[in-house]
C-alpha cells in the first residue's frame, strides 16, 4: 500500500499588519493494493479446560480495490487431534444472512468453499464449534493453530488463475482453575448398635491449581457421635481437633469451621497427590 500527503496553507493580511501564513493540518491518505486480502482468527474463551467446546471465528475481509471471489480457507486442527470438530457447527454470515456450511475435514484440516463475491471494503464470517480432547496432556499448556484464505480476483482470466493470500494464528491457554470432585464411602454397610463407624471423604482436584478455602459439609447419620476426624495427603495426617470443626443440633458437620485448620486440594503436579481424604470416625 501507498499513500499520499498534502496540506494546504492560507495567506492575509490586515490594516496596518504585515501579510501572514498559516498551514493546515495534514491529510494522508492511503491507496490500496489492486488486489488484498485480509483474515483474523478469534475464539470465543480466552482459556480452555479438557472438554470444553468452543467457538472459532474467522474475519475475512476485502482489502483491496478490486472485487474477489471463490474463497477456500484452510484451518488447521493440529496433528494430536487435541481439537476435533463438531459437526453440522459450521456457519458464515454473509451480507447479515446465516448459513450453514459443511467443509472437507482430514483428521488435521477443515476445508471450507465460500463461492461468494466481496466487493471492495467488504467481508463475511465464518464460524464454527470444536472441542477440546479431554484427555489433552497436562504438559499442554496452549493450542495454536492456523487458518489461510485465498481468494480470486472477479475480473481474472489468466491460467492459473491469480490468487490472492492470508494468513492467521489462534492461541488458546490452558485455564487456570480447580476443580475439586467429592466421593464418600463407609467403612461398612452394615452396623449394629455401638459399631464403631469410618466415613472416608475423598476431595480430587482436576484443575491446574490448588484448591484453597476448602469448607466441607456432612450431614452425619442421627444418633452417630464424631469422635476423630483426620486429614490425609501426600503421606502427611493431620488429626483435627474438636474446636477445629463444628457439628450442630441436626448432626451437620462443618469441616473445618471459620478458626480450624485449612484445607488444601493440591492441583495435579508431578509427584504430587491430588487427592486430600477425611475420615471421619465415630459410633452408633
Amino acid at each position: 500500500m501507498a499513500s499520499i500527503s498534502n496540506q494546504a496553507q492560507v495567506s492575509f493580511s490586515y490594516a496596518g499588519g504585515t501579510t501572514q501564513t498559516n498551514n493546515s493540518n495534514i491529510v494522508t491518505s492511503t491507496m490500496l493494493d489492486e488486489y488484498g486480502i485480509s483474515i483474523v482468527k478469534t475464539a470465543s474463551k480466552d482459556c480452555y479446560r479438557p472438554g470444553d467446546t468452543i467457538t472459532f471465528y474467522i474475519q475475512v475481509q476485502n482489502t483491496g480495490c478490486c472485487s474477489l471471489k471463490n474463497f477456500q480457507i484452510s484451518d488447521t486442527l493440529g496433528e494430536n487431534s487435541y481439537l476435533s470438530y463438531v459437526n453440522g457447527s459450521a456457519r458464515v454470515i454473509v451480507d447479515g444472512i446465516l448459513i450453514n456450511i459443511t467443509p472437507t475435514s482430514t483428521p488435521e484440516t477443515l476445508n471450507f468453499t465460500i463461492p461468494d463475491r466481496l466487493d471492495r471494503e467488504t467481508g463475511f464470517v465464518l464460524l464454527y464449534n470444536v472441542t477440546i480432547s479431554a484427555n489433552i496432556p497436562e504438559s499442554i499448556n496452549e493450542l495454536t493453530n492456523t487458518a489461510t484464505v485465498t481468494g480470486i480476483p472477479c475480473c481474472c482470466t489468466t491460467e492459473p488463475p491469480i490468487t490472492v493470500t492470508d494468513t492467521t494464528t489462534a492461541t488458546i491457554s490452558k485455564c487456570e482453575y480447580a476443580e475439586v470432585l467429592i466421593t464418600k464411602q463407609a467403612s461398612s454397610d452394615t452396623y449394629c448398635s455401638d459399631d464403631e463407624i469410618d466415613y472416608f471423604i475423598t476431595l480430587t482436584n482436576t484443575g491446574t491449581i490448588d484448591a484453597t478455602n476448602v469448607v466441607v459439609t456432612d450431614v452425619l447419620p442421627t444418633g452417630f457421635v464424631t469422635t476423630d476426624i483426620f486429614m490425609q495427603n501426600n503421606n502427611q495426617t493431620y488429626h483435627f481437633l474438636p474446636s477445629e470443626y463444628t457439628i450442630d443440633d441436626a448432626n451437620l458437620l462443618t469441616l473445618p469451621n471459620a478458626t480450624g485448620t485449612a484445607i488444601l486440594v493440591p492441583a495435579v503436579a508431578p509427584g504430587i497427590d491430588n487427592t486430600t481424604r477425611i475420615i471421619i470416625h465415630g459410633h452408633v
